[in-house]
């Protein structure tokens, strides 16, 4: 590795070239200026990459992440897009990026950085190499759909792209009194639409009655219903809401993600088949001197029950 550049320095075609063969992501430059326009989160040089020669070895994104702390409004890091080229695997092309992707959001005032990933990958262990903790699980839910029971005057439909501006406001509205990823520069739901991340037939508003009360990221095939994202309004039962995302899809099972420990509860309590711990995982790195991973259970809410997250959020 020669040395670090940001992605304005690189060509464009060696950018997708990386990111088709490590992430399978179409970086194209036309999506990449669709993201700085739209996304507010990148850091204004989007990318770093390590080149050797005029060749990139790897990718780091950074993203400045809105959240909400026991104090406000609050940002944190996050990495996105980590990738190395595979002829340059294992000379610690990934953790120089890093290493300079923290020195980077350090220097911009962040305390912590943060980052999604799965306990099982490769890169599991090189984040924790480089300071990275787990500090959050999410739980799985695995049910036939026959065994799920429709609620009376509950129904889900697509938002299509009409009703993506319903489902901001929704968000809006569900994540008052959260902490954690209960902030998003909007809209939202429409640029995960224009950059084809979420389509908006995979957002499901939930409705009871007349009201909306909630929504899913969902999507089927193969005769699984994957509900990868659910935020209900408290007094909604979110097994007979994923009861009706089944209905609605056809599916004949259904496998949920559950963010929120009252609905794992919830489908344990149904007698449904739950894993908890799944594999995924939410990984913190302290990055100010006097910063520490209690601070962050503390100040955003995950010793006491208030923190919010989705896979929608997190990098």
């Amino acid at each position: 590795m020669n040395h670090i550049a940001e992605y304005d320095a690189v060509d464009p075609l060696q950018v997708l070239h990386i990111n088709l063969l490590c992430l399978n992501l179409s970086l194209t430059p036309e999506l990449a200026a669709l993201m700085r326009r739209m996304d507010p989160r990148p850091f204004p040089f989007f990318a770093l990459y390590a080149l050797n020669g005029s060749t990139a070895t790897g990718q780091v994104g950074v993203f400045r992440l809105p959240v909400v702390s026991t104090t406000g409004a609050a940002d944190v890091g996050g990495v996105w897009a980590v990738s190395t080229h595979p002829a340059w695997r294992g000379q610690g092309v990934a953790s120089r990026l890093l290493d300079e992707a923290h020195e980077r959001m350090r220097a911009a005032g962040l305390r912590f950085s943060t980052l999604g990933t799965a306990r099982f990958g490769v890169a599991h262990g090189l984040y924790e190499k480089l300071g990275y903790r787990d500090l959050y699980s999410p739980a799985m839910a695995l049910a036939r759909s026959d065994d799920l029971r429709v609620q009376p005057g509950l129904r889900v439909e697509p938002a299509g792209p009409g009703r993506l501006a319903l489902a901001d406001r929704l968000f809006e509205q569900l994540s008052r009194g959260w902490l954690g990823f209960a902030r998003r520069h909007t809209p939202f739901f429409s640029f995960l639409h224009a950059r084809s991340y979420l389509s908006a037939q995979e957002l499901w508003l939930i409705w009871q009655e007349s009201e909306a009360v909630g929504y899913a990221a969902a999507a089927a095939g193969n005769g699984v219903l994957r509900v990868h994202n659910l935020l209900l309004a408290p007094r909604v039962d979110p097994v007979a809401a994923v009861a009706a995302l089944a209905l609605a899809a056809t599916a004949r099972y259904v496998h949920v993600r559950l963010d929120h420990p009252d609905h794992a509860a919830a489908f344990a309590r149904a007698g449904l088949r739950v894993a908890s711990p799944s594999w995924a995982t939410f990984m913190v790195k302290p990055l100010a001197a006097d910063a520490t991973l209690e601070e962050f259970r503390r100040d955003y809410g995950l010793d006491d029950g208030r923190f919010l997250i989705s896979y929608l959020d997190v990098t």
